[in-house]
């Protein structure tokens, strides 16, 4: 029993730690120390001082004049050596970027201590010893590159084997998929694992990313795409690592507002006038010290609103099919005319009742059991459901109208930096999403207005991590993120109850409640959509933790985590009811028999394909003899 239990302990070990492991948001500066001659400084001081924060970290050189920083956060950098009896060497200008190690190889010139030698240039970037794949898209071209809704996501395919969405996939999935920004090495979209800060922001329902940060409020973000090391798992696809902005010395900041509207829009095709747009995006960012070198505030602000028209146009029963009178469906415009007997020329625009053996047509495309003052009024049953479609007010049978649909969402975030001593960094990180979203004609339901459907939906996220070094070759990282997500997709506005139109049930979904989608062959479809709500809440909980140890000329990294994870979900599915009617159109099946010529021809068919067998059968005959 011992043995079976410690057993299972061993395994329930191993399937948390494969679960999730400690992702890195932090960077490495190695290389060497030599003299004059080339040869190699053993015990030489190099330290690291991030030029923003004055965050300074130190290490000495090993027995082969190499060393190794670890754990630094991203940003610039200066680098000093110093060893007895050579002068002080001092280089700026370095970057450290996210999930990178860079180069800076030093030669010491003897000299008294006291002297130095500047130089001003960038490390030498080195991937020797990583076997991943990926790119870093940073700053500068995050904020100066154009982007549509200023979405980070769309850099990411200036990436190789990096592909956005298909506009057949985005329509199927309509906002659902907002968050999958692209594809990558042929892996679906849902695929792609997506973080901040090293933190989970990864939709556990639908996949993508839950959050969006500003662009002026990331300084970088890597998105690796093959063969990525195993504290980036949990993913088939891509992983992109978002790193927000942080405070520094300085005061920084920056103000935004993008403006768009139908001031200079052209009228669509189907609209009598121009489609209302006001559209604005609008923001900031702020970072400054709290206490100098110590603690640093960053936050930022961004705001959406979006009030867009949308002008569709659809087929409805006109005013004489509302009471019956079919007969403008025999189109005499284009020449079609009905004889003595009230049946149309054309046989595709010909009413009839299929039920009966042999079927017969309806004069005239007149229903004779249905009269708005006889004494077969349509039921009231009937008049409910045709008050669920429009009149027509272009044409006949067409009814055009002119929609808004609106988007009104606000993202904020604060992240704290604080630096507790030289062994101990704190890092806390909050960021909050809510929005709503009403749309007048649903994408999956009708297309006339009067059954509208909306989303709300409120995300947030929370990270707090300690980086602590225990020596100059050994760093360790804890983390503790939470991330939730509520999404309310579908909603139905329309609460009118089947019961009061006239139906026999109740729905099976009280949220569902409304007019039951109705679909009617040769018309729009009304009512609700089939589906909706879908209603999710997902809560993630992770917990992670790495250690980083250079031993010799090795570097050792271990880590491991735990996640927990819960989701509600509701998912409407026709609880409220769906009604389908098809129409059969005339043809000459349907009145019973074929018409003499016709017959005829298939007489003639079947002879001679009877004739040509017989003589195949005759000369296969002669052959054979």
């Amino acid at each position: 029993m011992k043995v079976l239990a410690r057993l299972a302990c061993f395994v329930v070990v191993v399937a948390v730690g494969v679960n999730i492991f400690a992702q890195e948001i932090t960077g490495k500066i190695r290389g060497s120390v030599t003299d004059p001659a080339g040869a190699v400084v053993q015990s030489a001081i190099v330290t690291a001082q991030q030029t923003e924060t004055g965050l300074t970290r130190s290490t000495t050189t090993n027995s082969d004049g190499t060393y190794l920083l670890l754990e630094l956060p991203v940003g610039h950098y200066r680098v000093e050596a110093s060893a007895k009896g050579f002068q002080k060497y001092v280089q700026d200008g370095i970057t450290l970027n996210v999930n990178e190690t860079v180069d800076v190889r030093v030669r010491l010139t003897v000299g008294a201590e006291t002297q130095q030698i500047q130089v001003t240039e960038d490390a030498q970037l080195i991937q020797d010893t990583v076997t991943t794949l990926g790119k870093t898209v940073l700053e500068r071209e995050i904020v100066d590159l154009p982007l549509n809704g200023r979405d980070f996501s769309q850099l990411g395919v200036l990436q190789p084997g990096v592909v956005p969405l298909t506009p057949g996939l985005k329509e199927a999935g309509s906002s659902l998929r907002l968050g999958q920004g692209y594809a990558v090495n042929g892996q679906r979209p849902e695929s792609n694992n997506f973080l901040i800060d090293g933190a989970n922001n990864f939709n556990g329902v639908d996949g993508g990313f839950v959050l969006k940060p500003p662009v002026d409020a990331i300084t970088e973000f890597r998105i690796l795409t093959h063969n990525s090391t195993a504290e980036f798992g949990n993913s088939l696809g891509s992983t992109t690592n978002i790193i927000t902005k942080s405070g520094t010395n300085n005061v920084h900041g920056a103000l935004w507002e993008f403006l768009r509207n139908d001031a200079f829009d052209a009228t669509n095709y189907f609209a009598k006038t121009v489609e209302p747009l006001k559209q604005n995006q609008f923001g900031g960012t702020i970072g400054l010290p709290i206490r100098k070198d110590k603690t640093f505030l960053f936050a930022f602000y961004e705001g959406f609103r979006n009030h867009q028209g949308e002008t569709k146009g659809s087929t409805v029963p006109s005013l004489k099919e509302r009471n019956g009178d079919f007969s403008e469906l025999c189109d005499s415009m284009k020449g079609e005319s009905f004889d003595g007997a009230g049946i149309c020329s054309n046989p595709q625009h010909q009413l009839g009742i299929g039920f009966t053996n042999p079927a017969f047509p309806i004069p005239f495309n007149q229903l004779p059991f249905i009269s708005p003052f006889g004494p077969f009024a349509p039921s009231s049953f009937s008049q409910n459901l045709l008050s669920l479609f429009p009149l027509p007010n272009n044409g006949l049978n067409t009814y055009t109208s002119t929609q808004t649909k609106q988007d009104d969402f606000n993202e904020g975030g604060i992240r704290l930096d604080h630096y507790l001593s030289a062994a101990d960094i704190l890092n806390f990180h909050y960021a909050i999403n809510d929005g709503s979203r009403f749309d007048p004609l649903s994408p999956a339901g009708a297309t006339v207005p009067g059954f509208p459907v909306g989303e709300d939906q409120r995300s947030q996220n929370f990270v707090g991590q300690e980086t602590h070094t225990f020596s100059p070759s050994l760093v360790g990282v804890f983390r503790f993120s939470f991330l939730r997500n509520k999404y309310l997709f579908g909603l139905h506005s329309n609460h009118t109850s089947p019961a009061s139109l006239g139906f026999q049930y109740d729905p099976s979904l009280a949220a569902a409640e409304g007019p039951p989608f109705l679909q009617v062959s040769g018309y729009t479809t009304v009512g609700d959509p089939i589906t909706g709500p879908r209603n999710t809440y997902e809560n993630a909980y992770d917990y992670t933790a790495s250690l980083s140890w250079v031993r010799g000329k090795h570097e050792l990294k271990f880590g491991g985590g735990f996640q927990h994870l819960h989701v509600n979900a509701l998912q409407g599915i026709a609880t409220n009811g769906f009604f389908v009617s098809c129409f059969v159109r005339r043809n000459d099946e349907l009145y019973g028999s074929l018409p003499k010529k016709r017959k005829d021809r298939e007489n003639e068919r079947r002879s001679d394909d009877g004739a040509k067998r017989m003589k195949r059968k005759k000369l296969k005959r002669k052959e054979d003899s």
